[in-house]
């Protein structure tokens, strides 16, 4: 089984003015070939830095995808990276040069003269067509091994990943084994307590299940493996079906589900109506839920103040009988010191809950954990009330 290596490209990168989402794009556009992605690495905008990082990767795995770099100014250095790394010349393509050339003229505008330097490529690649934009991309051979160079701008990198670099990668690497995931979503569980439950599956080699924390939340992540698709994913299901039985109220979806989408669906199926009001929150209760829920179904009003006037689970009720909803959420964030209070509150008709706590993080993960304390408070009594 080969194994895959990403090198992000740019300063930006590492100032963090920019977070590199294009590794996690990669990553899951790999899991389905079986491909094991065992290193990213991060390089600015230096040549000598990045050609060593290249040889450093090329000599450890079968596959090296770089992205960013191949724009038209002065520090858009992959090409020449790639090209001293491996040995070989730039070459001039005429062809690819025109390639650009009516790219912009189907734009309506004349071609700067730098964007000339991207109809350049090490001599031997093949062209990477970029369908959205004007950075062309290259595959290089070499010794067995197969680089891929592309564009930093997520939106083309993905496109000329599913379209270009993944067909070649499953034909030219086809999997031994299959490899099957899937991710299951909690909420109102601690990742202690998670861990405590599923510890036997935690330890298991196939499938391989793991826990990744956010403020108020756990993702499961499963990784199957089998002769065959159909034996990974009855592996991977087998599992999903025993953390559910263990965890029961506190699974709230699979794959890319969201808790607000979790919720707006479960309020609709029950007729159930839901108000909001929140301080110190920044609005990511109300604002997560309002985008769940655009049409206003279920989700029918969110306050946002600058103080609460009574405690939140007094403002809970408040809420609920303003606006006639079957239940009221209130979120409180407070600053105590260097620290902050928590305080999430639910009101409905039988009656109200909510809990308390301190956190010790910057307001945004503050903000972030009582939301997501709030509508774990939320699904809890969605999936336990009859």
């Amino acid at each position: 089984m080969p194994n895959a290596e990403v090198l992000a490209t740019g300063t930006e990168l590492l100032s963090g003015d920019i977070v590199d989402t294009n590794s996690a794009r990669i990553a899951r556009a790999l899991q389905p070939l079986s491909i094991p992605l065992v290193q990213i690495t991060v390089v600015g905008d230096d040549l000598p830095r990045m050609v060593a990082a290249i040889r450093a990767a090329m000599a450890r795995s079968e596959i090296l995808i770089i992205s960013g770099g191949l724009g038209p100014t002065v520090d858009d250095v992959t090409r020449e990276a790639v090209a001293e790394a491996t040995g070989r010349p730039l070459i001039f393509d005429p062809e690819l040069f025109e390639a650009i050339r009516a790219r912009f003229q189907a734009f309506g505008f004349p071609m700067p003269e730098n964007n000339r330097r991207q109809a350049f490529r090490p001599q031997g690649s093949q062209v990477i067509p970029n369908p959205i934009g004007t950075a062309p991309g290259f595959l290089l051979e070499e010794n067995g091994r197969a680089l891929f160079a592309l564009p930093g701008v997520p939106r083309e990198l993905e496109r000329m990943l599913m379209e270009s670099v993944i067909p070649y990668l499953e034909q030219r690497f086809p999997p031994a084994e299959a490899l099957v995931w899937r991710v299951v979503r909690t909420i109102g569980l601690g990742e202690s307590m998670i861990d405590e439950r599923l510890r036997d599956l935690l330890q298991g080699e196939n499938p391989q299940v793991g826990l990744n924390a956010h403020p108020g939340m756990v993702d499961i992540r499963i990784r199957a493996r089998g002769t065959t698709r159909e034996e990974a994913a009855a592996r991977a299901e087998a599992t999903v079906r025993i953390i559910r039985e263990r965890l029961q109220w506190a699974v709230y979806g699979e794959g890319n589900c969201t808790p607000e989408e979790a919720l707006i669906v479960t309020l609709r199926e029950r007729r159930a109506t839901l108000a909001t009001i929140e301080q110190g929150t920044l609005g990511l209760l109300g604002g997560r839920l309002a985008a769940a829920d655009p049409e206003s179904h279920a989700f029918r009003i969110g306050e946002v103040r600058t103080r609460l006037a009574a405690a939140p689970e007094h403002a809970a009720e408040a809420i609920r009988r303003q606006a006639g909803t079957t239940v009221g959420l209130a979120a409180e964030v407070l600053p105590m010191g260097e620290n902050f209070q928590i305080t999430v509150a639910m009101a409905t008709p039988e009656g109200s809950r909510g809990l308390q706590r301190g956190h010790r993080g910057p307001l945004p993960h503050a903000a972030e954990w009582a939301a997501n304390a709030a509508m774990g408070l939320l699904w809890r009594w969605l999936q336990e009330a009859p």
